[in-house]
């Protein structure tokens, strides 16, 4: 037992009597600002009577789906996440409900996690603590003491304290989070949206542009909500959640409609400068009946703008970070680190990118996006053989055990969902591959990477009806895609017979640096009869190692034999407009 967990513990109340729980249940059932759904709210009742009841033991995943869900005797808790997905989401609907308006309430509810027993807390009264403690993003370090080391009496102390602290935080009403402590995430409130007019439209429209935005940013693994009623006394509130350095940012919307039309104003601000970060505008035709329809049409694409890997908020971030860093912070940023990495997959961003990582998990091992990320990493140095051939497999074995480290973490991190899929992808497992990233789609289902990872290695596989609509959502949602989105779009194209289009993708994949896309532009322009477009992709593709064998490039990626062989066609058409360009000269010119 580490010296923190002696702590002594705050004073609790008995445990409250049924009577209080179901009072605190219709309160909260009733409270306008509760962000749950219907189905999630009779999950939460289901739970709660069968608890009561002495039936906790009997709550598992088949008995809520039959019961809630309506699943029948055929479920199979593997194939099909719903129960999963839905109690992560309630158990932050509950976050969020204790965080705003049930910060007061004498019992509160909780869904462990691990199971899907609630547990009932009667509110202590809180110990006076003189400042809250500075150390980890929740206020203790997570790092793991080696178990014979030495604590001296002032550490003990210091982690007393820390304990305390965190236990002050749950009590008190700070935001909740079901995994252990981590690295820190940036902050981000979403005020209520504001209406222009008195309509009861607007005022409906409104209403649920706020509670529903902050369900779809759910989805994603960047960011601590935070639901306020106002915006009074907003920064003092976010300044003293968790470190005061980590940027924070605030939401705010407005509501105007006009007859059969309906204008949505969306800004994200840096909360200390007020500088605006990205905003839109949406205009859209409206009727009674659409009212839902248009509400998660805004609120899909401003998760998706906010939320996305390659966006605006990630992008502030690293430039207001670029200068000293906060400690807590530091784990959360070798993520984004990652990610920029991975848009142009340059060894030598590579290299940082795989250092800091490492030293991310050292320092934070409990942080599932930094192992999920990791193990892309790995898995990068085999399939881009960034290390020698011999050393392939185990990189491969090193990616499959980060992302299964960091799907132990949390089952449901998105990240640790996208990394499990695409590696069991290049491992051959395509049927796990494909079930990985089904669950990652129900659970970001606005997530740009979440739609291209997915579409991509559908399309790859075969299946370009399901897969290239997924990557052309992806497209469009992502502010600034990567150069690879374009690569499957190119093929698609070009094997649908529409050439022009196809050398477009590619060529936009070039503008961003890609590799691949000079042997999608010299088989494109080959089509078309541009000869000169040709020879300089062929030039270009002469200096890329990776590329002295296109067909087993594409193997090595996935592709099945009737994509290779018909791309193949196309490179060979391409070769024959330029003679010169023979495989006996590409040495030389490498």
């Amino acid at each position: 037992m580490t010296p923190a967990s002696q702590a002594p513990l705050p004073p609790r109340k008995a445990p409250p009597s049924e009577a209080e729980v179901r009072a605190a249940l219709d309160r909260m059932a009733s409270d306008p600002e509760f962000g749950a759904s219907e189905r999630r709210l009779a999950f939460l009742r289901f739970v709660v009577e069968e608890t009561l009841a002495g039936r906790a033991h009997q709550l598992k995943g088949f008995t809520i789906a039959n019961a809630v869900y309506g699943r029948d005797e055929s479920f199979d808790s593997r194939t099909d996440p719903v129960v999963r997905l839905e109690a992560r989401r309630l158990r932050q609907d509950l976050d969020s409900y204790y965080v705003g308006p049930g910060a007061g309430d004498p019992v509160r509810i909780a869904i462990p996690k691990g199971g899907y027993a609630p547990v009932f807390e009667a509110r202590a009264e809180p110990l006076p603590i003189a400042a809250p403690p500075e150390a980890g993003a929740d206020g203790i370090d997570p790092t793991p003491a080696p178990a014979a080391r030495r604590w001296p009496a002032v550490l003990v102390a210091v982690l007393a304290l820390a304990a305390l602290g965190l236990l002050w935080a749950l009590w008190s009403g700070a935001p909740r989070t079901d995994r252990p402590a981590t690295a820190a995430l940036p902050k981000l409130a979403i005020l209520p949206f504001e209406a222009l007019d008195l309509s009861e439209t607007t005022g409906t429209l409104s209403a649920g542009l706020g509670s529903e935005l902050i369900q779809d940013l759910r989805g994603f693994e960047t960011v601590r909500l935070y639901a306020p009623r106002s915006a009074e006394g907003l920064t003092e509130t976010l300044a003293g959640a968790g470190e005061p350095r980590v940027p924070a940012y605030v939401v705010t919307g407005k509501v105007l409609t006009e007859g059969s039309r309906a204008s949505v104003l969306v800004q994200l601000l840096a909360l200390q400068t007020g500088e605006v970060v990205w905003s839109n505008r949406f205009d859209l035709a409206l009727d009674v009946a659409s009212i839902i329809d248009v509400r998660d049409r805004v609120t899909a694409e401003v998760a998706a703008a906010i939320g996305q890997s390659y966006g605006p908020l990630a992008a502030d971030i690293r430039h207001r970070t670029r200068e000293a860093p906060p400690p807590s912070l530091e784990s959360y940023l070798c993520v984004l680190q990652a990610y920029g990495y991975r848009r142009s997959f340059e060894p030598e961003d590579f290299a940082q990118a795989l250092a800091c990582l490492e030293a991310a998990v050292t320092r934070t091992p409990s942080y599932a996006s930094a192992w999920a990320m990791l193990g892309w990493l790995h898995l990068d140095a085999g399939r881009f053989q960034f290390v020698p051939p011999g050393e392939v497999a185990d990189e491969y074995t090193a990616a499959l055990a980060a992302a299964e480290r960091a799907h132990a973490l949390d089952t449901e991190n998105l990240q640790a969902l996208q990394a499990l899929a695409s590696i069991h992808h290049y491992l051959g497992n395509y049927a796990l591959s494909e079930r990985f990233g089904r669950m990652a789609l129900a659970r970001a289902p606005h997530d740009p990477e979440t739609l291209a990872q997915v579409g991509w290695r559908l399309a790859v596989r075969g299946n370009f009806d399901e897969g290239a609509p997924l990557m052309q959502r992806a497209i469009d949602r992502t502010i600034d895609p990567p150069g690879w989105y374009y690569h499957l779009p190119s093929m698609d194209a070009f094997i649908g017979g529409d050439t022009r289009s196809a050398l477009e993708m590619a060529e936009r994949a070039a503008a961003k640096g890609t590799q691949y896309s000079q042997f999608l532009i010299a088989v494109s322009a080959a089509a078309l009869g541009d000869t000169e477009r040709t020879r300089a992709a062929l030039v270009a593709m002469a200096a890329i190692p990776e590329l002295a064998d296109p067909a087993a490039f594409m193997r090595s990626h996935g592709a099945t034999d009737e994509i290779v062989d018909t791309m193949m066609e196309g490179y060979t058409e391409a070769r024959s407009l330029a003679p010169d360009m023979s495989p006996e000269t590409e040495p030389e010119q490498r």
